[in-house]
C-alpha cells in the first residue's frame, strides 16, 4: 500500500491544487515580463524621442551655433548610454524571470519593485529634450514606492508624447502635488 501511495502522484498526475498553483506561477511570470516590457517600451520610446528632437535641433543650427550642437551631441550621447544601460538591465531581468516560476515568485508576483520613482524626476526633466516648467507641492517622499514609480512612468510617457506630438520642442508645464492619500499630476 505504501508503494502505491508513493507512485500515485506519478501515475495520476498533478492534483487540481497543484495545477492551480502552477498556473498561478505562470501567470505571475507573465505579469512580471509584461511589466518589464512596458517599462522598456516607455524608457526607450522616451529616449528615442528626445534624441530625435536633439539631433534635429542640432542639424538646424549646425553652422550657426556650434556650442549648441556640442551640447546636443553630449546630451544625445548621455541619453543613448543611459538607455543602453536600462535596456541591458531590463533584458537581464527578463532572462531571469523567463527561466522558472520560482523567479517570477521571487520577483514579487508582477509588482514593480525596481525602477526610478519621483526622486529621479529632476534628472528626467533635465535630460528630456524639451524645456519643462515644473512646480511641486507637498512631500514627494511621502508617496509609496510603487505609486512613485508609476508616477515617474506617467510623467515620462507625457514627456514622450510632448516630444512626439508637440511640435518643435515647445515648453511643457508640469505640476505635481502630493496631499494626504492623493497624488496629482497635471
Amino acid at each position: 500500500g505504501a508503494l502505491l501511495a508513493n507512485r500515485a502522484p506519478v501515475l495520476l498526475g498533478p492534483t487540481p491544487d497543484d495545477r492551480l498553483a502552477a498556473a498561478e506561477r505562470r501567470l505571475a511570470g507573465l505579469a512580471v515580463r509584461n511589466r518589464l516590457a512596458r517599462e522598456l517600451h516607455d524608457s526607450v520610446g522616451h529616449a528615442l524621442s528626445a534624441v530625435t528632437l536633439q539631433a534635429g535641433a542640432a542639424r538646424r543650427v549646425l553652422d550657426s551655433d556650434p556650442e549648441f550642437v556640442r551640447e546636443a551631441l553630449t546630451a544625445i550621447e548621455e541619453t543613448t548610454r543611459r538607455t543602453v544601460d536600462e535596456l541591458d538591465s531590463v533584458l537581464g531581468l527578463l532572462r531571469r524571470t523567463a527561466g522558472t516560476a520560482e523567479d517570477a515568485e521571487a520577483a514579487g508576483h508582477g509588482q514593480d519593485t525596481t525602477g526610478p520613482g519621483l526622486d529621479a524626476l529632476d534628472g528626467l526633466l533635465a535630460r528630456c529634450g524639451v524645456p519643462v516648467s515644473y512646480t511641486a507641492g507637498g512631500d514627494r517622499g511621502a508617496v509609496p514606492g510603487a505609486v512613485a514609480r508609476e508616477a515617474y512612468r506617467i510623467v515620462q510617457e507625457g514627456l514622450s508624447n510632448a516630444l512626439r506630438h508637440g511640435g518643435h520642442g515647445g515648453p511643457v508645464r508640469l505640476r505635481i502635488t502630493v496631499r494626504a492619500e492623493e497624488l496629482e499630476i497635471v
